[in-house]
């Protein structure tokens, strides 16, 4: 080989060498840290996709669909269950709300449904007053506004479907108040969805009687209302008394009830529930029978009434009825026990 030729081979294996040992700017490599957070976030993202892939082929699937919309698209039905003091902003409630919707956003859609010829309105509330009035909150000071995310329940069309679908959510999320849940039930008879407090007791699963006590509490007039100055603290035990305080005492009543409204500070419920009814004749004892719902949660387990030392007792519609056979054996027993230890005389 030639000197020339020595020399150009010098220079290309110089070149050569310095290229494969040349450290890439382009495309920094990653440190083995970094790769953990990435990867975990990556799977996350996944997890998320697939989630709402799974939601939107079961909405789809059942004639529902989820969207973003503006709030302001979205009005309110006159079938609602909330009481007005529950969408203000300066309830507590309400506050709380809004705050958990700005700082984490909203993880519960509201379910809506189509309107037509109703403009600037595109669709009507079937649950989830509060989560909209928050969010029409919100709007107003977001810059770009602030969404609200809904299931478009295209599937009901009927008006007692649509309360029966309303009643359903708030009571498993045991959120209405007993006034709440009687003004309710009492707009439903006034606009003959139902035409009985029968009917009402077979769709909801609420027992006759107390289907009465939640209408008549929210049947209640103004002046009662406004002595307890918030109805939703009414208790449903107190709606017979109030409602025979009423029949009984008349104007005399809502003089105390006004004044009671104007007393400061405001006297707390059970304070106005017990000079409400102070002076109202008590039923005889032959013809009183008293009644008690015991429930698990919001499900009723059993209600127990007495009357002249006679005692019922009505399972709920959720224990299974194959069990009622055991309960009368075991209860037998225990009813005969506790009979023979408080009284020595019985017979055995």
């Amino acid at each position: 080989m030639s000197t020339k030729a020595k020399e150009r081979r010098a220079v290309l294996d110089q070149v050569l060498t310095a290229r494969a040992t040349a450290t890439p700017t382009e495309r920094p490599a990653l440190a083995p840290r970094h790769l953990g957070p990435i990867a975990e976030q990556a799977n996350l993202y996944a997890e998320h996709v697939a989630l709402r892939a799974k939601h939107y082929d079961e909405a789809k699937a059942q004639g529902l669909i989820l969207l973003r919309l503006d709030p302001k698209t979205v009005r309110t039905t006159k079938f609602k269950n909330r009481n007005d003091r529950s969408l203000l902003v300066h309830d507590p409630k309400f506050i709380k709300l809004t705050k958990s919707l700005a700082a984490h956003g909203q993880e519960t859609p509201i379910r809506v449904r189509p309107v037509k010829d109703a403009l600037p309105f595109e669709f009507e509330i079937v649950s989830g007053h509060r989560r909209h009035a928050a969010c029409l909150a919100l709007d107003v000071v977001t810059q770009g506004g602030f969404p609200i995310v809904a299931i478009v329940d295209a599937a009901v069309e009927e008006t007692r479907d649509f309360v029966l679908k309303m009643y359903r959510e708030n009571a498993d999320r045991e959120d209405l108040s007993p006034f709440e849940t009687g003004a309710m039930f009492r707009q439903w008879l006034d606009a003959k969805v139902f035409p009985t407090q029968e009917a009402i007791s077979v769709a909801t699963g609420q027992s006759k009687q107390n289907v009465g006590k939640y209408i008549a509490l929210g049947s209640l007039p103004d002046y009662i209302l406004a002595a307890f100055r918030d109805p939703r603290v009414l208790s449903l035990r107190w709606s017979s008394d109030l409602t025979g305080a009423c029949e009984a005492r008349g104007s005399d009543l809502k003089a105390l009830a006004e004044e009671l409204a104007k007393r400061t500070p405001a006297p707390n419920p059970e304070t106005v529930f017990a000079e409400l009814i102070a002076t109202v004749p008590k039923p005889k004892s032959g013809a009183a029978r008293a009644s008690e719902s015991i429930k698990e949660g919001n499900k009723v387990l059993f209600e127990l009434s007495a009357r002249e030392g006679r005692y019922g007792i009505r399972l709920g519609k959720h224990v299974d009825k194959r069990l009622r056979r055991d309960l009368q054996h075991d209860l037998k027993e225990w009813l005969h026990a506790w009979i023979k230890a408080r009284s020595p005389g019985a017979p055995k």
